[in-house]
């Protein structure tokens, strides 16, 4: 849970040394975090928070055998739950009588906002460990990231002293702005779940079922190049993409700098007329372009200047 810019001043040496001991620190919590959502069970009652929206949902996970299991049910608005075993993610929709299928090989658990790699994260934000407090009433502690350049957010997370679990998170904007927050309200971590808290509630043998394909492609194979790089992302997933049979196939690529994430499709459609579009969606932005017979979308939970600018740079490969 998707979070602070903000200007680099300059330092003594002093204060360097004291900031690289901080950053230390900053990145052993983090790595705490990292293992704990992953590794632990727990379960509990989170509220997300996006503009003027708000969701309240149930979580419940373990791992066993080196299996994750994970459900999530939303408590208010439409019925919607999640299921989540391993990489394959089922996704409930009983008023629609839908699930949809999704076997994601870049998932990367919940919340979304976790790191899914620290090496580089200290060229690109300023890490240290932050104050003490409580959160669902569980002592807590706090670690803060703020970005290095204008290309990703900052970030706010608070974790269970103990276990190392996250229990809130928020995404700063530049002006210190808070875009996007999760927070347990209530959590118990640790010890068995209570009984069936990972099996479904909704009835799934008289649903429609559409199974969104996807499948990991060789950099070799794809057809299209990516000249303008952001400093930090790498690609870390490329796929064919194609959610309903009656949908065209897409390109997947994903490019992460271990923290925030950004998606590019590319389909084919659209006119050489249409116009570049951007927009912003809560926290995160999208832009929009046409590329001759193909249309591309960019999107992530970073500033918008960081969606066009990879955007831009995209171009058919030449045979």
């Amino acid at each position: 849970m998707p979070i602070v810019r903000a200007a680099l001043l300059a330092v003594s040496a002093a204060l360097l040394a004291s900031g690289e001991a901080s950053a230390e620190d900053g990145l052993a919590l983090l790595q705490r975090i990292a293992q704990g959502s992953r590794q632990l069970t727990y379960s509990g009652t989170f509220v997300y928070r996006s503009g003027g929206k708000v969701d309240t949902s149930r979580i419940a996970h373990s791992l066993s055998d080196g299996l994750e299991v994970e459900r999530i049910e939303a408590l208010d608005g439409s019925p919607r739950e999640v299921l989540r075993s391993g990489s394959e993610v089922r996704c409930f929709f009983p008023e629609e009588k839908l699930v949809i299928i999704e076997n994601r090989a870049s998932q990367r658990g919940f919340p979304a906002l976790l790191p899914a790699g620290l090496g580089s994260l200290p060229e690109h934000y300023a890490i240290r460990g932050g104050g003490h407090g409580r959160v669902a009433g569980v002592k807590s502690r706090a670690v803060l990231l703020e970005p290095r350049d204008g290309f990703r957010y900052g970030h706010e997370f608070w974790m269970d002293a103990a276990s190392g679990l996250l229990l809130k998170a928020n995404l700063i904007g530049d002006r210190g702005e808070t875009l996007e927050s999760f927070a347990f309200t209530q959590v118990k971590i640790g010890g068995p779940l209570e009984h069936g808290a990972l099996k479904p509630r909704f009835d799934s043998e008289r649903v429609r079922v559409q199974q969104v394909r996807a499948t990991e492609m060789k950099p070799e194979d794809v057809a299209w190049n990516f000249r303008t790089t952001l400093p930090g992302f790498r690609k870390v997933a490329t796929m064919r993409r194609q959610a309903t049979p009656e949908t065209p196939e897409s390109l997947h690529v994903v490019f992460s700098d271990g923290l925030a994430s950004i998606s590019v499709f590319i389909e084919p459609g659209g006119s050489g007329d249409e116009a570049e579009a951007q927009a912003t969606v809560g926290p995160v932005n999208v832009y929009r372009r046409q590329l001759g017979a193909h249309r591309l979308v960019v999107m992530g939970e970073v500033p918008a200047l960081a969606v066009k600018r990879l955007g831009d740079g995209i171009e058919r490969r030449r045979k």
